[in-house]
């Protein structure tokens, strides 16, 4: 009888020692594909800061006046006014 419950103690310890490294296992390949998807997140993090950095270079070039103008008169015919076409009135009384 003492040998059937000492056999059956080994398998329980086996049976936990199993366990136990296949929860190992389990984090280690958890823990590889969390920081390979961190590493994947911080690439594209970067990617979109080069994008919003080109974006924000690229609209000062659209907010200058020269842009402007040129494309005032090359998509609608605008140009800026001469002189004599140009009126100053005051504000009035206030």
């Amino acid at each position: 009888m003492t040998g059937s419950i000492r056999m059956g103690r080994i398998v329980l310890v086996l049976a936990l020692y199993a366990g136990a490294l296949t929860m190992v296992a389990w984090r280690q390949s958890t823990t590889r594909e969390t920081m390979e998807e961190i590493g994947r997140l911080s690439r594209e993090l970067a990617i979109a800061a080069e994008e919003r950095e080109e974006l924000a270079r690229d609209l000062l070039g659209l907010e200058q006046r020269r842009w402007v103008v040129a494309e005032a008169a090359r998509r609608l015919g605008l140009r800026p006014p001469r002189e004599d076409e140009m009126v100053f009135t005051s504000r009035g009384p206030q």
